[in-house]
C-alpha cells in the first residue's frame, strides 16, 4: 500500500538510503490511514466504500492520493509565515504608516527636532517608549537566530505584541512631530 501511495518525484536515494520529503511522507500517511479506515469499517460489516477499490485499485488509491495533496497543501499554506523578512516593511505598511521615519538620518542632526523627539519619546506611555528605545539601540524585533537578543526576547511578549506598541508609537511620534515640519 504505501508503494502505491507514493508521490511521485518524492522519493531521492541518498548514498543508498531512501528519502522521502516530509510533505511527500504526509501524503503517504494520510492516504495510509484514510485507506486504513475504510479497511477497519468493512471489517465492522459491510461498507460500500471499498467496492471501488476491489474494481479499480490504482485509481482509487490515486484518488485517496490527490484528496490528501490538496488537504496537505491547504494546511502548508496556512502555516506559510506572511512575511520572510521581519525588517522589510511590506508597502501595505508604509502607505498606511505614511512612509514615517522618526530616526531619519537628515532630520537628526537637527538639535530642534532632537529634542522635540527626545521629548515626545519621554510622553510615550513605558511599553511604547520601551520599543523605540530599544529600536533606537539597534535591536531588532525579532530574529530566527536563537542566540540573537531582540525587543521581543528582551520585553517577553509576542512579536506581534511589539509589533503593535511599535506602530502605535511611531504614530503618536509623527503627530507629535507634525509641529516641526
Amino acid at each position: 500500500m504505501e508503494r502505491a501511495a507514493t508521490v511521485a518525484g518524492a522519493v531521492h536515494y541518498v548514498d543508498g538510503k531512501r528519502a522521502i520529503t516530509a510533505r511527500a511522507a504526509k501524503i503517504i500517511e494520510a492516504v495510509i490511514f484514510a485507506f486504513e479506515v475504510k479497511l477497519t469499517q468493512d471489517r465492522n460489516g459491510y461498507y460500500d466504500g471499498l467496492d471501488y477499490f476491489e474494481i479499480n485499485f490504482a485509481s482509487a488509491v490515486k484518488l485517496l492520493r490527490s484528496t490528501a495533496r490538496t488537504k496537505i497543501d491547504t494546511e502548508e499554506d496556512r502555516e506559510q509565515p506572511l512575511s520572510y523578512n521581519d525588517e522589510a516593511i511590506s508597502p501595505e505598511v508604509e502607505a498606511a504608516a505614511g512612509s514615517f521615519d522618526p530616526f531619519n538620518l537628515e532630520k537628526i542632526d537637527d538639535p530642534t527636532y532632537r529634542s522635540a523627539l527626545g521629548a515626545a519619546i519621554k510622553e510615550l506611555p513605558a511599553n511604547e517608549r520601551q520599543v523605540v528605545v530599544l529600536m533606537l539601540k539597534g535591536y531588532q524585533i525579532d530574529s530566527n537566530e536563537p542566540s540573537t537578543t531582540t525587543i521581543r526576547s528582551i520585553l517577553g511578549c509576542a512579536e506581534k505584541t511589539v509589533r503593535n506598541r511599535r506602530d502605535r508609537a511611531l504614530d503618536k511620534l509623527r503627530q507629535a512631530l507634525e509641529e516641526l515640519e
